[in-house]
């Protein structure tokens, strides 16, 4: 019965027209990929996370390589627009005992071929913290890891459907 489902799934998602974002995005992308992430100079650490974890992302998720400026195919800028840490729940004595983390992102990208195009994304993450005490280093670096992987997925998404619709070479 298990390979049955498996086939019939596979046949299901084939006939539909389903494409991984990755498999669309790897029409758009090419091999080598630099990804420049503007420092805020307001919260510089907080912008060291969000760089380490898109261009781990690009390899991750994209299957793409780093490469320097001037030997990549596709260049990627990203400003941190917006990063807020917002209070979700009290507890009964009125200390905040949750939070989410919404981060906005400004992606530029430049493509091989010259084209270029603008994205405004955004990631959240809720997470808690102990009564009367304040957002832990770890907890805090993790949020806006986890939000900034959201709204690169948000960028990939959108970059994917732009090409889908522009009528990019897909497998």
């Amino acid at each position: 019965m298990r390979p049955f489902a498996s086939l019939f799934l596979a046949f299901f998602l084939g006939a539909c027209g389903y494409l991984p974002t990755s498999k669309l995005a790897d029409a758009i992308f090419d091999e080598g990929v630099y990804v420049n992430v503007e420092l805020n100079p307001a919260d510089p650490q907080n912008s060291i996370f969000v760089a380490d974890t898109l261009k781990e992302m690009i390899i991750s998720k994209l299957g793409r390589k780093l490469a320097l400026k001037h030997e990549a195919d596709d260049i990627i800028n990203v400003r941190m627009a917006n990063l807020e840490f917002i209070p979700l729940v009290y507890d009964e004595n009125g200390y905040v005992v949750s939070y989410k983390a919404k981060l906005n992102l400004s992606f530029h990208l430049v493509l091989k071929d010259g084209s270029e195009a603008n994205f405004n994304t955004s990631g959240s993450y809720n997470f808690d913290i102990s009564p009367n005490s304040i957002i832990s280093d770890e907890a805090r670096q993790r949020a806006i890891r986890s939000a900034s992987s959201e709204a690169f997925d948000e960028f990939i998404s959108a970059v994917a459907i732009r090409g889908y619709k522009n009528g990019a070479k897909h497998q």
